[in-house]
């Protein structure tokens, strides 16, 4: 759980820094920071909300088209991670 948490936190921060204005509006962005909060929130992996990863990766490609961002890699690990549950 704690590693699902370090991987969350290090989403969160690169969504402050690169996506900061986003943040303040609905979409994919707001959405993946809210739930990287929400995992950081939970205290076991049974607490883990049912996220389809994959959705979360696509709509986050396809809005802000950067294919490579370490937001990507980082949500894969989260996924890989949390299988398990």
């Amino acid at each position: 759980m704690e590693e699902i948490k370090k991987h969350c936190e290090k989403v969160i921060q690169i969504l402050r820094s690169d996506y900061n204005t986003q943040l303040q509006y609905s979409g994919i962005i707001k959405k993946i920071y809210d739930v990287m909060l929400q995992i950081i929130s939970c205290d076991n992996i049974n607490e883990l909300p049912d996220i389809h990863w994959n959705s979360i990766a696509r709509c986050f490609a396809d809005e802000t088209t950067d294919y490579q961002s370490p937001i990507l890699f980082e949500i894969d690990k989260i996924a890989k991670l949390s299988e398990g549950k």
